[in-house]
């Protein structure tokens, strides 16, 4: 394969004790002389078929890519050769906002290498791990990206045939972003058909099994609907343990919606339009965006919070764009009966939805001088997957990742802190730029963001303090914290201690002065010296009192208890 520039493979020669790899691009000049063009070959990627894909920057310009790798030994064969080819030739034709961009490729003696856009928050595939199944209000912005992007390549006369939510990518600014054109083919002229079967069997349609026909467009719209409902109940309709079967269900069109997933009437009956084994009983993409699915509530949203990507939206933004406010029940009754039925199912899936990652705050704060001047304001329990995350009342988010690491960042701050434990059980902060921190970092720092846009959505005032942060006296941040089936406990770096329990009732110690702040039920708070609240006559505050008590001994003496009514189960040590 010859091609407009050559390039070579060496290690680092700035630190013999680098293991970064460097590739370098020479590239032909128009007067003969060579240039040459050098990138770092960062972490890996993901693989499929030939080809593997790491993190390249320039290292001219620091820019970041997505460089697929393709080792010339897969491509002894013609077709291969051909197919890659092809490949290249469609992809760097589109150039529209919901695919990936292609910038440029070349080749040395080993490999072909195709520099594409990076997409920082991965695939929907690992969107749909993370949160199981999304709400119809996503799915209704996804699929419009998707639809735009499709409508683009289909007016190129170009077919995807391998649409899937492994293949949609998501930008940084939460963009849809269609990628891997490996099986992609451009029709030659209006009405040919190919016969290729191609594809990835959960989203095939059943005239590219069949092959006698030819199949066109239609396939992408086939695998469109797939992915709405993979995206809305959690699994492909089609899946089983088993390729034969799973083809066979998709030749029979044999699928149904679980009753255990709450799916809105509009959403299946698109999703039964499109999936019909005909394809020309198949709606356009046209007829699909004219479909009561996307024309049922107060409009959808252009791009979804970064939030998202870790936990599902709040219910005050999905009330944003309902046709009316919901109310608290979860079915109609006859003082609901003008709310419509998407409505509700939108609403249900979201409590579904969030489950034990439901935003938590506290019932309400102190303003006593003589109270604790930063307190946890709300919180999201994670620790399922990554960790704590959570909002100061000083408007500082924070998130106690499960290694026991932390995180802290100002609001509208440039720099955050990252905290870790030494051997000898103290604390090490370090303070990074956010534009400029280590790689190692990349993931908590993300994370850091999902969990601060989301908890910053439910946050209406906070009350900043005048401190100057700095290295040496950064931000309060959580220390510890732990969880029992009556109260979460936090204590703050800055000697504050607040157990918050189920019925709404809170205990804030600060150590510094022995003070305590309580909030009865009816979020009416006192404030007292500890030593007064011991022998107070309220007997629920000093119940609770004495159940913080309890926990912070067991804290102190690093037992860990599971079981038992009321026992706290610690969770990070």
């Amino acid at each position: 394969m010859a091609l407009s520039s050559r390039s070579s493979t060496r290690r680092s020669s700035k630190d013999a004790r680098s293991s970064e790899q460097v590739v370098e691009e020479q590239i032909v000049q128009p007067n003969g002389e060579f240039k040459v063009q050098r990138y770092s070959k960062g972490r890996f990627l993901g693989k499929g078929g030939f080809a593997r894909v790491y993190e390249f920057t320039n290292l001219e310009t620091r820019r970041l890519y997505a460089a697929k790798v393709v080792a010339k030994s897969s491509l002894t064969r013609s077709r291969a050769k051909q197919k890659l080819m092809s490949e290249i030739k469609i992809h760097r034709s589109l150039k529209n906002s919901n695919i990936v961009s292609f910038e440029h490729f070349f080749e040395d003696s080993e490999n072909v290498y195709i520099l594409l856009e990076l997409c920082p928050n991965q695939t929907m595939n690992e969107l749909l791990r993370r949160r199981k199944r999304l709400t119809e209000l996503e799915v209704q912005c996804y699929s419009l990206q998707i639809i735009s992007s499709l409508k683009y390549i289909h007016n190129r006369r170009v077919i995807h045939r391998d649409l899937k939510i492994g293949n949609l990518f998501i930008s940084d600014k939460m963009e849809i972003k269609l990628g891997d054109f490996g099986l992609a083919t451009k029709l030659e002229f209006e009405g040919q058909k190919r016969r290729t079967i191609c594809g990835t069997p959960n989203y095939i349609a059943p005239e590219v099994l069949d092959g006698k026909c030819g199949h066109s467009f239609e396939v992408d719209i086939w695998s469109l609907g797939v992915i709405m409902y993979t995206l809305l109940v959690g699994k492909p309709p089609f899946e089983t343990n088993d390729v034969k079967k799973t083809y066979n269900l998709i030749k029979m069109t044999a699928y149904s919606f679980p009753d255990h997933v709450p799916v809105s009437n509009e959403a299946k009956s698109l999703i039964t339009r499109i999936l019909k084994s005909d394809p020309s009983r198949r709606p356009s993409l046209d007829e699909i965006l004219q479909h009561e699915f996307f024309h049922m509530g107060n409009g959808i949203p252009k791009l979804l919070p970064v939030s998202t990507l870790a936990v599902p939206p709040s219910e005050g933004y999905l009330n944003k764009f309902l046709q009316k406010p919901v109310p608290r029940p979860e079915y109609p009754t006859a003082d609901t009966a003008p709310v419509q039925q998407h409505q509700v199912t939108r609403l249900k899936q979201t409590r579904d939805l969030v489950g034990t990652q439901k935003v938590q705050r506290s019932p309400r704060s102190p303003r006593s001088q003589e109270g604790a001047k930063v307190w946890v304001k709300k919180w999201v329990d994670y620790s399922s997957k990554y960790g704590m995350g959570y909002i100061l009342s000083n408007g500082c988010s924070g998130v106690y990742f499960n290694d026991s690491t932390k995180i802290i960042v100002e609001p509208n701050a440039s720099v955050f802190y990252f905290i870790e434990r030494t051997t000898d059980k103290r604390d090490m902060v370090f303070s990074y730029s956010l534009e400029d921190y280590p790689k190692s970092l990349y993931k908590k720092v993300t994370l850091l963001q999902h969990f601060k846009s989301y908890l910053e959505m439910e946050i209406d005032t906070y009350n900043p303090c005048e401190s100057c942060y700095s290295i040496e006296n950064p931000p309060p941040y959580v220390k510890r914290w732990l969880k029992s089936r009556r109260a979460i406990l936090f204590r703050l770096s800055n000697m504050v201690v607040q157990v918050s329990f189920q019925d709404n009732t809170e205990v804030i110690l600060t150590s510094e002065n022995k003070m305590m702040t309580y909030i009865n039920k009816k979020s009416e708070r006192i404030t007292m010296p500890l030593s007064e609240a011991l022998e107070s006559s309220n007997t629920e505050m000093t119940k609770r009192l004495k159940y913080t008590r309890d926990i912070l001994n067991y804290m102190t003496s690093g037992q860990i208890l599971n079981g038992g009514a009321g026992s706290p189960t610690i969770n990070h040590a």
